[in-house]
This record gives structure tokens, sequence and C-alpha cells, in this order.
């Protein structure tokens, strides 16, 4: 995941863009308390190693999420509260999206999942969430 923020931040700088920094350990404390009433983790290894890297990313159409109450776009509560409106979508943690495509952890199946958009059908499912955010960077690259 490292290589393709990298390639990310160095295309973005040569358009004058900067991608978000990491996330503060305030900030991170903010995510856990949201997910441990929300979700029951007490930590989330995977997605702070992301967030270490870069607080949320926008990059050619693909959104994950970070903590970003300024951008909405990318705030992993706001936009979990826009797609959580519905019962069906209740047992997901939306970590991302793109033109096609959620990014989620499915708590009932316990697995990383990326789910068709907006039917919801599950296209690929991951051991953890660095498998997928890597096959979205990937996909995201030009």
């Amino acid at each position: 995941m490292e290589y393709y923020i990298s390639r990310i931040r160095t295309i973005e700088q040569e358009f004058g863009n900067e991608i978000p920094n990491p996330i503060s350990k305030m900030e991170y404390e903010n995510i856990l308390n949201w997910l441990k009433e929300n979700f029951g983790f007490d930590e989330f290894k995977d997605y702070y190693n992301f967030l270490l890297q870069v607080n949320g990313l926008s990059f050619n159409g693909l959104y994950l999420y970070g903590f970003q109450p300024e951008h909405p776009n990318i705030d992993l509560i706001n936009s979990n509260i826009i797609w959580r409106e519905h019962n069906w979508t209740k047992k997901f943690l939306f970590l991302g999206d793109d033109e096609i495509s959620f990014y989620v952890w499915n708590s009932e199946e316990e697995s990383f999942q990326i789910l068709d958009k907006p039917g919801g059908d599950v296209m690929e499912e991951y051991e953890n969430l660095t498998e997928m955010f890597e096959e979205a960077l990937k996909i995201a690259m030009p």
C-alpha cells in the first residue's frame, strides 16, 4: 500500500496538489471511539497503518476514508452516516468507494469486501484491509 500512496503523492505533486497528511493520535482516538460505539472495535491495525500514511484519500474517482470532517467525501464518520441509512447496509463499515464499488468491512461475515454499487452484491472478498485497499489503489492508478 505504501508504494501506491507514494506514487499518488508524486502524481499529485506534479499537478501542484497535496494528499492529506497522516492522522494525528487525537484524530485516531476520535475514529476509534466511533468504531467502538458502532462496531465494537478496540483496535483496527490495518486501518490505523493506512491512516499513518494518509488521512483519507481522493484520487482519480477513488475515495478512501479518513478522519476529515471538513471534507465529507473522505470522512469515515460522515460517509457511514450517509451509506448506512438503510437496514441492509447497517452490517457494513464503509471504508471507501469509487464510481462502481463500495469498499467495506462486513461485520456479520467478518470479512473485507468490495460491493457492487448500488446493488450491494459482493464482487470480491479479502483477508484484510491492506489487500483490499491495495486493489482499490491499483485500479485507480492511471
